[in-house]
């Protein structure tokens, strides 16, 4: 098994190219003082009639005679060649490169080994390109990264760590937590850092939509796994199907092992949830203002159960593929009986849990709300049809959905 050891900080390996200098042009030899000059000879061939002057041959080469430097110049090529089929027969595969940098100082990504540990920590699932599949606690959709526990027993995180190659500066170490068997945990790439296990995990670096490298080094600082990461198209995840095999799929399952099972309980709809949608109003000009007095589009949630729900980190959406659009802020409560409305602006607010503003806004021409707790799992959804300026689609008492007035 090949091993990397950790990356330290601060190192970076550079490389040193020599400058090739041009020979310096020889000079001609002065003619030397008092030399005798002699007369000009004629020439040995008249011209030929009609006053054509002689042809002359070119000056330096001689009838047959190869040109000055010519058999040298066949020598180095040969050795050039010898030396490139000895090349290619010892590496076959190229160099492995792991830190070059391009004139612009760039680091270029750089392909590695698989590394096939027998640690039970491994690379799970990896998005480069999220475009709403998974929000964090700031409402954004940055890259993430799912790291995994195959084992059945639990298996502490504490000193492992993520780094782009063996030699990078930016690193993410895990803090002291525990992944139970089967468990698995996402930590976002977004150039920030936040590992102090108090709550989302960011690690210091981005992924490249376009190919990247990861590596995963456990708390004995050696590389336990290694996954060089193709190029990704929005929203599509690099999933391991196997310990040997990734793949790339639209079916991703953050947070859970790559199953099927566990994709179709992200996909289906969790019944008897104490909260549910109510109401949703696509076109609204003057009912429930916001903070500013500004109508905007909303949906309303109801708590059904006698006890105060909170819904911190749960999700809303308006596109059935993306259920984790939209992200509830920590301390979201909806008491017992009652209700919640969150305006569906465009604002992505998320400062005030008393006055909620989504990431998208609802077209009245008709969509998919869906209401997913904070597994991602769909516990509510209503699909509407055209609804005009003022008219809501609203559940009844007995759970069926209509379009009438809104609530007062």
């Amino acid at each position: 098994m090949t091993q990397y050891n950790r990356p330290t900080q601060g190192h970076s390996a550079s490389s040193r190219f020599g400058s090739l200098e041009s020979d310096r042009p020889a000079q001609g030899r002065p003619a030397q003082q008092g030399q005798r000059q002699q007369p000009p000879r004629r020439p040995s061939n008249p011209p030929r009639q009609g006053g054509g002057a002689p042809s002359k041959r070119p000056a330096g080469l001689s009838s047959g005679a190869l040109p000055r430097g010519f058999l040298p110049l066949v020598g180095v090529c040969a050795l050039i060649l010898v030396a490139g089929l000895l090349l290619q027969g010892l590496m076959p595969n190229g160099f492995v490169l792991t830190d070059i940098k391009d004139k612009a100082e760039r680091p270029v990504a750089a392909q590695v080994s698989e590394i096939h540990g027998e640690g039970p920590i491994r690379l799970n699932e990896i998005m480069s390109a999220n475009g709403g599949v998974l929000v964090d606690d700031n409402g954004q959709t940055p890259d993430w990264v799912e790291v995994a526990n195959i084992s059945a027993r639990p298996v502490s995180l504490r000193g492992y760590v993520l780094a782009k190659n063996a030699k990078a500066g930016n690193v993410f170490v895990f803090p002291d937590m525990v992944l139970e068997g089967g468990q698995s945990v996402v930590v976002y790439a977004d150039s920030t850092l936040q590992d102090d296990g108090s709550g989302e995990l960011h690690a210091p670096f981005r992924l490249s939509s376009g190919g990247d490298v990861l590596m995963l080094f456990n708390d004995a600082d050696v590389a336990v796994d290694t996954v060089n990461i193709p190029a990704l198209p929005e929203n599509t995840a690099y999933v391991r199907a196997d310990r040997d095999h990734w793949t790339a799929s639209e079916q991703s399952t953050p947070g859970m092992l790559n199953t099927e099972e566990n994709y179709r309980a992200l996909t289906s709809v969790i019944q008897n949830s104490p909260v549910q949608l109510a109401e949703i109003v696509a076109s609204n000009s003057r009912l429930r203002p916001d903070e500013s007095g500004v109508f905007h589009d909303y949906v309303m949630l109801r708590n059904t159960s006698g006890e105060a729900v909170d819904i911190g980190g749960w999700y809303l959406s308006d596109t059935p593929r993306l259920p984790r659009l939209w992200k509830f802020p920590q301390g979201t409560v909806i008491p017992g009986g009652g209700t919640l409305v969150v305006y569906c602006s465009g604002l992505n607010r998320l400062e005030d849990v008393n006055h909620l503003h989504t990431s998208f806004r609802l077209s009245s021409e008709g969509e998919t709300v869906t209401l997913s707790n904070a597994s991602g799992q769909p516990v509510d959804s209503a699909t509407y049809d055209l609804l005009h300026t003022d008219e809501a689609y609203a559940r009844g008492a007995d759970g069926s959905w209509s379009v009438g007035t809104p609530a007062e």
